[in-house]
């Protein structure tokens, strides 16, 4: 007993230590952002990366304004790059970007790296100090950064970042902003006629914002007027400079991070998300009275004839014929039990998100916050993976169980990591921020052993302790009737297409938001419509699965075990078919793009499948025991 004990204590302090280690370390909190006038206020670099990996093509240049070069204004305001004054994109994902140094600008003689957090790391974040000393409350103008001469090869690569329109992003006190390396002037803008010209600025005008002791806003602008010509593959001395100005504001260190959702919060995005929720609405009330007709005529009707005794009309009545088979475990069982497993823990990871962004623990600006809770509720729900998949298998069998266990943690786990580390290594080849540093793949890698895998066995030792026996209305046969021919909206593919069709047109709109913040240059601010999305699409596979079920049982089919999962799931290959579309639509390009779009996609579009044909299979055995029992009541 005292060493079953101390079994547990070890694990849990290991568990303890290895969730502590995947916490970020701290949020923003006015506490630790006072400073004094002359103080010095962190400033690090991040990133840099072209504007068109990944941007999403815009409904209407007569509303957002054309997007051309000539037409760019290179300033960040609000640190967000300024399209139309009327609108604005905000970088916020990009999985083609590059380290801020790996570019030859002024650098400090030691590089220092921030201390990041795992979601932090994930989210393709690399921190360093830099030569930019901007103290607060104290302006400067014209400070010397540094003076250095450009090589050859280094004028050729900054030109090159400047033709892909290459941004860079700093962090100053926590407060994120973005500027541009250079601009073009194409052949009608150049003076000489021979364009065109490239340019590398060369000063960067800092506007920062103050209340109190604390800093609000900061804003950059590159000038168009201190420039240096990089057309010509020539050595070229250049003096980096920037300045400062400070100037008080009445808003509050609470609300500095609102600016950032103003794209987000614009009439025209508000009101597309509730036409999209008034869209999934009407489907939902069209698709509950043809339920309830269904249910209340046919189905009522058919369990009159039970309780009449009428052999006639009895024999009329399909689904009677296969009570006997219609409870009869289904094929490759482990597979079935496992698939079951990771839908439940995916479900269950997907309703805790949400009310982690209830509880305001996750906010659109918190750097990496989204993925570490990814990371940590994944390895938490291990357990309810675990126990789902050996509760369910154990109502069938008592043995090989752990087999089913197995199954299940590899089930979405494994083609996940194989995606990862294809991706990783596409990164690593391209010397992308998205590549995971070697340190980072052992912590995952451990958390995994060391973590996951006990809870997934925790898991399943409880759900094998804790079994009961299947309750079917009516007894099963050896061998199970054979199935007639049927129309093809009572087959697979048919009601593959109407399953997936009806749902995925209620969530369109809400998707296509989603897409924009994924791949897009805009930050998703409204996880209470996502949430009321994310329900609807739920509700929807619900009753579209019991309708779709007795459609199928009416025609003796009594196969429906798979199919009520393949009917559910197939929302999402009508989701990554939107993807192929969102992307074929963009203005994304490049291998290292393409793979990133369409790998991720994949995962996500996977865990789609798995949760919702989980969904899709309680709804319909809920219903299916239902009219059975009904039967064997009367």
């Amino acid at each position: 007993m005292n060493q079953r004990h101390s079994r547990i204590a070890i694990l849990s302090v290991l568990l303890i230590a290895t969730l502590g280690f995947l916490l970020p370390s701290g949020t923003a909190s006015p506490s630790d952002h006072h400073y004094n006038v002359g103080d010095h206020v962190p400033l690090f670099v991040n990133k840099v990366g072209p504007l068109n990996n990944p941007r999403v093509t815009l409904p209407s240049q007569d509303h957002f304004g054309p997007i051309c070069r000539k037409s760019m204004l290179y300033n960040v305001q609000l640190g967000i790059i300024v399209i139309n004054p009327n609108v604005v994109l905000v970088p916020f994902s990009c999985s083609e970007s590059y380290e801020y140094f790996d570019w030859p600008f002024c650098h400090p003689d030691y590089l220092v790296k921030k201390k990041e957090s795992l979601g932090e790391v994930l989210s393709g974040d690399r921190l360093t100090n830099a030569l930019y000393d901007l103290k607060f409350r104290e302006d400067k103008t014209a400070e010397i950064l540094c003076e250095k001469k450009l090589k050859e090869d280094e004028i050729a690569k900054f030109r090159n970042a400047i033709i892909n329109e290459y941004y860079f992003q700093m962090f100053y006190d926590d407060l994120p902003f973005w500027g541009f390396i250079g601009k073009v002037e194409e052949e009608s803008w150049a003076l000489n006629g021979k364009g065109p010209k490239y340019y590398l600025f060369k000063h960067v005008q800092f506007h920062a914002f103050y209340n109190g002791n604390q800093v609000i806003e900061i804003r950059a602008f590159s000038d168009p007027n201190h420039v240096v010509d990089v057309t010509e593959d020539a050595e070229t001395s250049v003096r980096f400079t920037y300045s400062i100005i400070w100037n008080e504001t009445s808003t509050q260190f609470e609300n500095r991070m609102d600016k950032y959702s103003r794209a987000s919060s614009l009439p025209t995005h508000r009101l597309i998300h509730w036409f999209s929720i008034i869209n999934s609405i009407v489907i939902i009330v069209l698709l509950m009275g043809l339920l309830m007709v269904l249910f209340m005529r046919h189905l009522k009707n058919d369990l009159k004839k039970f309780t009449n005794g009428d052999q006639e009309e009895d024999n009329k009545v399909g689904w009677k014929y296969i009570h006997s088979d219609v409870f009869k475990c289904p094929p490759r069982m482990l597979l079935f039990c496992a698939f079951l497993g990771c839908g439940t823990q995916l479900l269950t990871m997907v309703l805790l998100l949400f009310s982690l962004a209830f509880l305001g623990v996750l906010y659109p600006y918190s750097r990496g916050a989204l993925c570490t809770s990814l990371v940590v509720i994944y390895i938490l729900t291990s357990t309810i993976c675990g126990y789902s998949s050996a509760s369910f298998y154990n109502q069938f069998a008592e043995t090989r169980w752990e087999r089913s266990v197995l199954l299940a943690g590899v089930l979405y786990l494994g083609p996940l990591l194989s995606v990862v580390s294809i991706l990783n290594t596409i990164a690593i080849s391209y010397g992308a921020m998205a590549a995971l540093p070697f340190g980072t793949i052992v912590v995952i890698f451990l958390v995994l052993v060391v973590v996951n895998i006990p809870l997934l066995a925790i898991g399943g030792v409880i759900g094998h302790r804790l079994r009961s026996k299947f309750q079917a209305p009516s007894a099963t046969k050896r061998f199970p009737r054979g199935i007639p021919l049927s129309a093809w909206y009572s087959k697979t593919p048919g009601q593959m297409f109407v399953g997936g069709l009806l749902p995925f047109s209620a969530i369109v709109l809400e998707l296509h938001n989603l897409y924009a913040s994924m791949w897009g240059y805009k930050i998703y601010t409204l996880p209470s419509i996502l949430f009321v999305t994310f329900i609807i699409l739920v509700l929807l596979v619900a009753m579209l699965s019991v309708g779709l079920v007795y459609i199928q049982l009416t025609v003796e089919d009594h196969e429906w075990w798979w199919r009520s999962i393949l009917r559910g799931g197939s929302i999402a290959i009508f989701t990554f078919g939107y993807a192929i579309y969102f992307y074929a639509k963009s203005n994304m390009r490049g291998f290292l793009q393409l793979s990133f779009f369409f790998g991720y996609n994949a995962c996500i579009c996977y865990a789609l499948f798995l949760m919702l044909g989980t969904i899709s299979f309680r709804a319909s055995l809920l219903f299916v025991q239902h009219i059975y029992g009904s039967v064997k009541n009367e």
